[in-house]
């Protein structure tokens, strides 16, 4: 058996999916939750995962959970900033924290919700 999970590692399948640029986070957002139409996005420095407004206001969280890619709407109580970076928990109660290093760009992102 720890020589299977030693193998999983070493061919990368234990690894979560970055993301990429922008443009990848700005796709899947749509594709998640017809009708949004992506305005802005920042992406986090270590590609882990990104923001995505709309331009009707709400703001989206793109994350890799797993080996794929997942979609929530944010509101003002799911996130807290430290910093540089923004520290986002859904109100889902199976859904791990997410730290998001925007650097500079953290406040303003931190306004907009």
């Amino acid at each position: 058996m720890a020589l299977l999970i030693w193998l999983t590692r070493m061919l990368g399948f234990a690894r979560a999916p970055r993301i990429a640029d922008a443009g990848l986070a700005a796709r899947l957002v749509p594709d998640a939750l017809p009708g949004f139409q992506p305005a802005d996005v920042a992406l986090s420095r270590d590609g882990a995962a990104a923001l995505v407004a709309a331009g009707d206001g709400r703001v989206a969280l793109v994350r890799p959970l797993g080996d794929r890619f997942v979609v929530r709407t944010l509101s003002a109580s799911d996130v807290a900033r430290s910093g540089g970076v923004l520290r986002v928990r859904p109100a889902e109660a199976m859904f791990p924290e997410t730290a998001i290093d925007l650097g500079d760009a953290a406040l303003g992102w931190a306004r907009r919700l």
